[in-house]
């Protein structure tokens, strides 16, 4: 399961702070619209999941990774946005809220990741 865990931790790093992310997806997800190119970013995601989870465990198990994955990564990223966009204060870095909110975001992102791993290492039906 650490190995799992490592590596969807790897995946969601890649995903989120490299090329991988976009000008295009980094400009949606400040606000949380529009959806497409957050779509496309929770896809991004999705995909590394897959690939990670299908080579460590199974085809079914990475199937069931990405199911996971794409809904909830969409969703924390655009609540996230919308968080900015109903109270721009949050976008200051200066503002101890924009550090609360940004920890919350990473925070569901985790739970996601080890709720993940702890199913695809247990086999799980969905």
């Amino acid at each position: 399961m650490i190995t799992t865990l490592i590596l969807l931790n790897t995946c969601h790093w890649a995903a989120d702070y490299t090329h991988l992310s976009t000008k295009w997806m980094y400009c949606a997800k400040k606000f949380g619209r529009p959806f497409l190119p957050i779509a496309a970013h929770a896809g991004v995601h999705t995909l590394l999941f897959f690939i990670t989870v299908w080579l460590l465990h199974d085809f079914e198990m990475g199937l069931i990774a990405a199911a996971i994955q794409w809904p909830t990564h969409f969703a924390i990223d655009v609540w996230k946005g919308k968080m900015n966009d109903w109270f721009p204060e949050l976008q200051d870095p200066a503002n101890k809220f924009h550090w609360w909110v940004f920890g919350a975001d990473q925070y569901m992102h985790q739970m996601v990741i080890i709720i993940t791993a702890y199913l695809v290492c247990n086999n799980a039906q969905i």
